[in-house]
């Protein structure tokens, strides 16, 4: 029987949705990918359920979160989630964050550099300002709904892309997000490329571990910020492109867990 309960905080602009588990420590905090949710978080959270405290919340115009109005920038994203961190009673904890994820908790670590103790990175989009010109010229918006119906197929072809291999359940979930964020989805990309990243993660002074599938997008900025920031520790997982926490969960976990062991240990 799962564990996982739901909830909502009421915050100034809307209602942020979260999932979340019980237990005793310091907690631990979870951002997703886009077009994803939290339940995107499920696999890990139900591993790592005897460990800590979980908490997984939806990002604004995702999953169960408000529908944002305009184009937020970051620091929006970053201020919603601080006013339900606030609301939630959290006061000091850990961020385990994946892809567009990364961008919020890394603004939100360097907000709250007393409370944020440590930040695990999945995915992390470690790029130039050229590089981020190239995959926002890119970008593929969402598929506009027509009387056919052929942008559910359009839709459905590109999520499975996302993937090594064929997998139903994981296809099913990440088509419904994207379905049901075809406006967070553009709100959310948007943002991110227009943050410097690189000069962020400068300014980050709690503990990092950045990791990366090995077939992920961004494998190739790991050996980067294994240059720039000797003191920030890495890791590879195997093959699962974007969804090593649902596909290499008890890796992922292993890698959370003993990270932030040692920052326990240490402080």
């Amino acid at each position: 029987m799962s564990k996982i309960k739901k909830s909502y905080v009421n915050i100034n602009s809307g209602q942020i949705h979260y999932r979340y588990t019980e237990g005793d420590g310091l907690p631990l905090l979870f951002f997703h990918r886009t077009p994803s949710s939290s339940i995107m978080f499920e696999r890990l959270m139900l591993e790592m359920k005897n460990d800590r405290p979980l908490f997984a919340f939806d990002t604004p115009g995702f999953g169960e979160s408000f529908n944002p109005g305009g184009m937020p920038s970051l620091e929006d994203y970053r201020d919603w989630f601080i006013a339900a961190i606030e609301k939630t009673g959290l006061d000091q904890f850990h961020i385990y964050a994946h892809h567009t994820g990364t961008h919020i908790a890394s603004e939100i670590a360097l907000k709250l550099e007393q409370q944020v103790l440590s930040l695990c990175l999945n995915g992390a989009a470690y790029l130039t300002f050229e590089e981020r010109e190239i995959f926002q010229n890119n970008f593929t918006a969402a598929v506009e709904a027509d009387e056919e119906g052929k942008y559910l197929i359009e839709t459905f072809n590109l999520i499975k892309t996302l993937f090594p291999t064929f997998d139903p359940d994981l296809v099913d979930l990440e088509l419904r997000g994207a379905l049901r964020s075809k406006v967070g989805r553009n709100q959310a990309f948007t943002a991110i490329w227009k943050q410097d990243f690189m000069k962020v993660l400068s300014k980050i002074k709690c503990p990092i571990l950045v990791m990366s599938a090995i077939d992920d997008f961004f494998i190739d900025q790991l050996e980067l910020i294994k240059k720039d920031f000797p003191l920030i520790r890495t890791a590879i997982l195997k093959e699962s492109r974007i969804a090593s926490p649902e596909l290499q969960t008890e890796a992922t976990a292993c890698l959370i867990r003993d990270f932030i062991k040692e920052v326990e240990e240490n402080n």
